[in-house]
């Protein structure tokens, strides 16, 4: 009977493999996120709309989380790592 139970190794893998992917999201939203605001205040300056200043702000806050599970992952990992 084969069980379901992931190897240390394996999980290491598992949790290494996650840490890449939250770090590709935020490497994405960090390149993205400063041609949004200058889309932002040009549009500030060229309409008076500052309304759009909401959208900029709130993607850095939704991908606050993100970055949280960044770091305990990356702690886990620490842990885990044999010395």
């Amino acid at each position: 009977m084969v069980t379901k139970t992931p190897s240390p190794q394996q999980d290491l893998k598992t949790l290494i493999r996650q840490r890449d992917f939250f770090k590709g999201i935020l490497i994405g939203v960090c390149i993205l996120w400063p041609f949004i605001f200058a889309a932002a205040i040009y549009f500030y300056y060229k309409k008076g709309n500052i309304a759009l200043f909401i959208p900029s702000i709130t993607i850095l806050i939704s991908f606050l989380p993100i970055y949280l599970r960044l770091k305990a992952l990356s702690s886990d990992i620490k842990a885990k790592e044999p010395s």
